[in-house]
């Protein structure tokens, strides 16, 4: 909770444990004078949007503190909030306004839930493990040495729908890092979570950080093959690379090399599909497999160049 003060010392501190239905989702109240039904947007919402509105070149929190100490109902009407970014499908937050929430894992607390897996993946998840030494370290910190959290650093450039790097790796694994088991103590991939990883990937530049979203082995594993030497698309036009480069090259690598120059378009196949036969006939024929797809027309293209 003092951490996420320090990154917006004015966020809307909403206490789920105690939370009441009106409190979190607004009410319906009747005009006697018109006989009307109206509905009133909930207090922590209209101040979020003062600020929102008197800031707008900063991001503010909305933050949803013990959501693990929830009843099931309130996380429930939490859940809404999160995946819409609206409240009773009536109020949108602003765009400037981010949800950030904070809770017991059960093994901490005799009071905590477990999260239902649909509310457990909507969020990256990050694990507090105090020390002593970062502990001290945080203490020491003057609050004014965080930076405020600018609107410009939230904006993502996605040249891609999915970041060629993430696209490479699960094709890499065959598929098998598109879903990992969910067990509620570790965050899991799904195709959702790897389009918000692709996302963090694009803005941060930091492949490490996406544990919070697809967990620590799923990390641990990208970034090894992150790690295996690729020749780039470009290279391989610009025939930078030498037989001595190709001879070295594990099974592993001939695999990564496969999955990873799927990126190729139509006019750079030719030069790729020379490089892959270097590997052997099998890859080439397994490369056109992948690259052709159920496309028709790059299965033409595949058949000219034959």
């Amino acid at each position: 909770s003092a951490r996420v003060k320090q990154l917006d010392p004015d966020c809307e501190v909403l206490y789920l444990r105690n939370a009441t239905p009106d409190a979190l989702n607004g009410k319906s109240a009747y005009n006697p004078n018109t006989g009307e039904i109206i509905d009133i947007p909930p207090t922590w919402y209209k101040r979020l949007c003062k600020k929102c509105e008197a800031k707008p070149h900063l991001l503010h929190i909305a933050f949803f503190d013990e959501l693990t100490n929830a009843l099931p109902s309130i996380q429930g009407m939490a859940f809404n909030i999160i995946l819409d970014k609206e409240i009773n499908g009536l109020w949108k937050l602003p765009s400037n306004a981010r949800i950030v929430a904070a809770g017991n894992e059960t093994e901490d607390s005799s009071c905590a839930n477990e999260l239902v897996e649909p509310l457990y993946n909507r969020f990256a998840h990050i694990y507090i493990n105090t020390t002593l030494m970062t502990w001290i370290d945080w203490a020491n910190k003057d609050d004014a040495e965080y930076a405020p959290l600018r609107i410009e650093d939230a904006i993502y450039y996605c040249p891609q729908k999915i970041h060629p790097l993430i696209l490479s790796y699960v094709r890499f694994t065959d598929g098998k890092a598109l879903r990992t088991p969910f067990t509620g103590k570790e965050p899991n991939a799904d195709p959702r979570k790897w389009e918000f990883a692709s996302k963090l990937l694009y803005s941060s530049k930091k492949p490490k950080m996406l544990r919070a979203l697809v967990g620590k082995e799923v990390t641990k594993e990208f970034c090894a093959f992150l790690d295996t030497p690729i020749i780039s698309i470009e290279d391989i036009i610009m025939e930078n690379y030498t037989a001595q480069d190709i001879a070295t090259f594990t099974m592993n690598d001939k695999i990564a090399h496969l999955m990873a120059l799927q990126a190729a378009d139509e006019t750079q196949i030719g030069d790729i599909r020379r490089f892959i036969l270097l590997f052997g006939k099998e890859f080439l024929s397994a490369f056109d497999l992948l690259w052709a797809g159920t496309d028709t027309a790059r299965k033409a293209i595949i058949r000219k160049i034959r």
